[in-house]
């Protein structure tokens, strides 16, 4: 790949707990597209091993906190980092999540639109598409994101300055919906997200649960809404509270959030965690959980 495209562009990750090997992959893929990688570790219980794989490589510089301080904060200190290292473009990446190996060669062909403040992939969510579904796919080669859920922080490019120049994340929603949050300051302030459906990434949300019904029905009618259904994510009570704050507070904050964020939308969405959820999860623990994520949105 070229030099000069190369140089653009550096990367960064948000640690906390990795497993080592999944996250060896991850870097693997991105090393040779990015002129650096930087890992910024929220006080990982393993930091002894992530320093002992990655320290040695030269394009790999680690930050290490003293305490947990949440996806968004540390995302922020990437930008940070990307910003004082003059790099125009920040790739971010999760730490279980494996991009194509020609994703920065494909995003490189249309960033010099200067109202485009994010790029991303084409995303094969928990085994709902395989590579070779994924290939015989009759999309276009591109197209523009409209609903600011659509656009995930793992593979995404970000252009610093514009990033900088709306705040970056917002360090008090700690986790979940802070790439919503940063895609709807993108979105609302006049700029564009692009995705590049000739580069994917492949992803793992938690731990997926294989939902027979939907797996069944996707089969024999082919449609997509059985293929998104099939494979349920399977969250902690913990993650769902600040899933249910956090969106309430997007839809609080921005008049362009989307439909995805919605009440009835949160609301189905969440009917469904409980429909399918393992039968050993209390559901009303969980709901619990949501009720209270959604109060507690006013304390941000």
């Amino acid at each position: 790949m070229d030099k000069d495209i190369i140089d653009k562009v550096g990367a960064g990750i948000v640690l906390y707990n990795p497993e080592i090997s999944l996250l060896k992959k991850d870097i693997q893929a991105i090393i040779n597209q990015v002129d650096k990688i930087c890992l910024f570790d929220n006080k990982s219980e393993n930091i002894e091993e992530i320093e002992k794989n990655f320290k040695p490589y030269k394009k790999i510089t680690i930050i290490r906190s003293s305490k947990n301080l949440g996806i968004a904060f540390g995302l922020n200190k990437l930008l940070n980092w990307a910003n004082e290292n003059k790099y125009e473009w920040l790739l971010t990446m999760d730490q279980d999540s494996i991009c194509s190996t020609n994703l920065i060669e494909e995003y490189s062909k249309y960033w010099d639109d200067p109202k485009i403040g994010l790029i991303c992939p084409f995303v094969i969510t928990n085994g709902k598409y395989s590579l070779e579904e994924y290939k015989n796919l009759n999309i276009p080669k591109t197209s523009w994101v409209k609903d600011p859920v659509d656009c995930i922080t793992s593979a995404c490019l970000t252009n610093v300055k514009i990033a900088k120049r709306l705040g970056g994340y917002t360090n008090k929603l700690f986790i979940d919906y802070v790439d919503t949050d940063i895609n709807c300051k993108v979105i609302n302030n006049g700029y564009k997200i692009l995705r590049i459906n000739t580069a994917y990434l492949v992803q793992q949300m938690g731990e997926g649960k294989s939902l027979k019904l939907f797996s069944f029905l996707h089969k024999y009618t082919k449609l997509n809404v059985f293929r998104r259904l099939k494979v349920a994510a399977v969250y902690t009570d913990q993650r769902l509270y600040y899933s249910s704050r956090n969106s309430r507070y997007i839809r609080k904050t921005y008049k362009d959030h989307g439909a995805k964020t919605s009440v009835i939308f949160m609301f189905m969405f969440y009917s469904y965690f409980t429909l399918f959820y393992p039968a050993d999860r209390s559901r009303i623990k969980m709901w619990k959980s949501i009720i209270r994520g959604f109060k507690d949105y006013k304390s941000l």
